[in-house]
């Protein structure tokens, strides 16, 4: 077996700019159709992120994800560092005790070691034996292109990595989840134990190691023939193959019995991906439920249906990221700390703090 090389090499940072703030009613004059002079200068601003709202907009991701049934005591989200891309932050903390920075963890990208001495208020963290930020840090390694990562173990959407097959069930059934493609692959830690992690590592399905973080990293761009030679005991070259952004082909790949991971470009994208898989889910097996009492067959969306809403709606809009937040935060379930470390949640631009009151 061909294993990819882990150097360390020197990484330039990541400039990312927001999105361009959308201006609120509240801000539009329509009589005289001009914006007003805060919204004016926002829709001007393009400069790129900062840390401290990166690590804003993650502990927002956090909240949102649990609100959405997405996180509860399991489950993460991370982003990559967009001052030194060979690092990511995320956190070990359930997602409803997210509430500051000091509950946020800082790793590097090519070994998933802690990084010592983290940056912007971060707290200095050790793997456990249930950590599993190796599928973060393998996906980040493989993947230059993807810059947030979701794992989540939803209920509704764990029965569709149940399959002893290469591919789940799931299709996209309606627009807002066209990324799900015509594929969403299975990882199944089992065919790797035996092959590739010695006879007494607990088999609990965890990605706490970079062995099963890299087969798992794979899988999102494996050729179908290549996932069945291993299935069948061969060896496979670790070569990927990656889109023109340095991203894998699958949005999504399902873990038997353990969930579900999926990437975006941006934490926002990752977490509406997350969102809509969900959703996807839940309008799928109530399809199939229907069907088998009649004799109608479910009309899933076409490639091309699904290629062009991934290409053009399947993103979170600043309306929309806005909205998520302000049902998380006004449903008083969480706490995010102001100074010391902590912002109010979704502070950073398009944040529930530019909403007006109700």
């Amino acid at each position: 077996m061909v294993q990819r090389e882990r150097t360390h090499q020197p990484a330039q940072p990541l400039h990312v700019t927001h999105r361009v703030p959308v201006a609120l009613p509240h801000e539009i004059d329509m009589e005289n159709q001009h914006q007003h002079p805060r919204a004016a200068h926002n829709a001007a601003s393009t400069t790129a992120t900062s840390l401290e709202d990166t690590l804003s907009r993650l502990i927002t991701a956090f909240h949102i994800l649990h609100h959405q049934g997405l996180l509860d005591e399991c489950g993460h989200v991370s982003v990559r560092n967009p001052d030194d891309p060979s690092t990511f932050f995320t956190s070990n903390v359930p997602a409803i005790l997210v509430s500051s920075r000091r509950h946020l963890s800082q790793w590097n990208v090519t070994d998933g070691s802690p990084v010592t001495d983290p940056v912007g208020g971060c707290t200095a963290s050790e793997p456990t034996p249930d950590s599993e930020h190796f599928m973060d840090s393998c996906i980040y390694d493989m993947y230059p292109g993807v810059q947030s990562v979701v794992h989540s173990q939803c209920l509704s959407t764990m029965v569709y990595g149940l399959c002893n097959s290469r591919g789940s069930m799931l299709q996209a059934t309606y627009q807002g989840a066209g990324f799900l493609g015509d594929h969403t692959p299975i990882f199944d830690a089992e065919h790797h134990y035996s092959t590739r992690l010695s006879d007494p590592y607990p088999r609990n399905l965890c990605i706490n190691n970079l062995t099963l973080g890299d087969r798992l990293a794979q899988t999102f761009t494996r050729d179908q023939d290549m996932e069945m030679d291993e299935r069948m005991g061969s060896e496979v070259d670790g070569a990927v193959g990656l889109d023109d952004n340095n991203c894998p082909d699958c949005c999504v790949v399902f873990l038997r019995g353990h969930g579900f991971v999926t990437w975006a470009v941006s934490i926002e994208d990752a977490v509406y991906r997350a969102i809509h898989l969900r959703r996807n889910a839940d309008i799928q097996t109530n399809a199939m439920a229907q069907r088998n009492s009649t004799d109608m067959e479910v009309v899933y969306l076409s490639p091309r249906e699904a290629r062009d809403c991934k290409e053009t709606i399947n993103k979170a809009t600043p309306q929309v990221w806005m909205a998520w937040s302000a049902h998380a935060e006004r449903s008083g379930l969480y706490r995010t700390e102001r100074g010391g470390g902590g912002r109010s949640t979704g502070a950073g631009e398009g944040s529930t703090a530019s909403l007006p009151c109700p």
